[in-house]
């Protein structure tokens, strides 16, 4: 039985659409072109099939993966336009597949392809790709490294937490792209409120960790008030504003306990949860 996967198809025919609805273990939704979606409903697929229409490959890649940065990308583009599926695959798509007379036998083996690749290359990523801060994958060797240096030292290691609190309220009712743009802008308070010898990390889509390196005695409660002072200079310079909602916190790891970065992260996690 092949693997259940939920298809978008953005601009192509009802007939490959009922045809693709037919084949084993594939859902299908089908709409007329990226205008078309509706906020927060791309996020849901597993794979996107996109007929490349009037406008161009890079911007309508983006477009998607704005809209769905989980989801595999599979471009459609007719045999004259197939240099546009090539900047397609550039741009970020995971194939691309020529409208032909091979293109209905084609078309679903390119959807699980793309989708196996696309979790491949989810898996491997260290960098988070909306905020280009590192990622729990990037961030979870650094971390171990200065808990295991605690242990040898005898030195705490602080870490704080920041919690987007309307992330998935403007994820659910304004789309991926609102979502997004909220991780970016507090992405960037955060790295103006941190030394630059911490590490700022993006552990989950709501969630941005810091780790205060070296010996952060009153560091803690420095970057806690830069943080402060950062979110309000962010609301002043927005033209029609609209205040960050950040819930923060910390946690300590104490040298020789034991602990691991897991643990030290469910915690904090579960408190900032609390307070919400």
């Amino acid at each position: 039985m092949a693997e259940a996967l939920s298809v978008l198809l953005v601009g192509l025919d009802q007939p490959v659409a009922d045809a693709l609805a037919r084949e084993d273990g594939l859902t299908v939704r089908n709409v007329d072109s990226l205008a078309a979606i509706e906020p927060g409903s791309a996020a849901e697929a597993d794979a996107i099939v996109l007929a490349l229409g009037d406008e161009g490959p890079l911007d309508a890649v983006r477009a998607v993966r704005a809209a769905a940065p989980d989801a595999a990308i599979v471009v459609v583009t007719s045999a004259d336009r197939v240099a546009d599926g090539a900047i397609a695959v550039h741009a970020g798509a995971e194939d691309h597949v020529v409208r032909d007379e091979a293109f209905s036998l084609l078309l679903p083996r390119a959807l699980r392809y793309a989708t196996a690749m696309r979790r491949m290359r989810r898996e491997l990523l260290t960098v988070d790709d909306v905020t280009a801060l590192p990622n729990l994958r990037g961030f979870a060797p650094i971390a171990e490294h200065h808990l295991r240096m605690s242990d040898r030292a005898a030195h705490p290691v602080t870490f704080v937490f920041v919690r987007l609190d309307d992330y998935d309220r403007r994820c659910r009712e304004e789309g991926a792209l609102e979502a997004n743009t909220l991780a970016r802008d507090a992405a960037s308070v955060v790295l103006e409120a941190v030394r630059e010898s911490d590490v700022p990390a993006r552990i989950a889509p709501d969630t941005i960790c810091v780790l205060l390196t070296g010996d952060a005695t009153g560091a803690e409660s420095l970057v806690l008030s830069r943080l402060v002072e950062a979110m309000a200079i962010h609301d002043a310079g927005r033209e029609a504003p609209r205040s960050l909602a950040l819930s923060v916190g910390s946690a300590r790891y104490e040298p020789g306990t034991g602990s691991g970065l897991a643990e030290v992260l469910e915690s904090a996690v579960r408190g900032l949860a609390a307070r919400a």
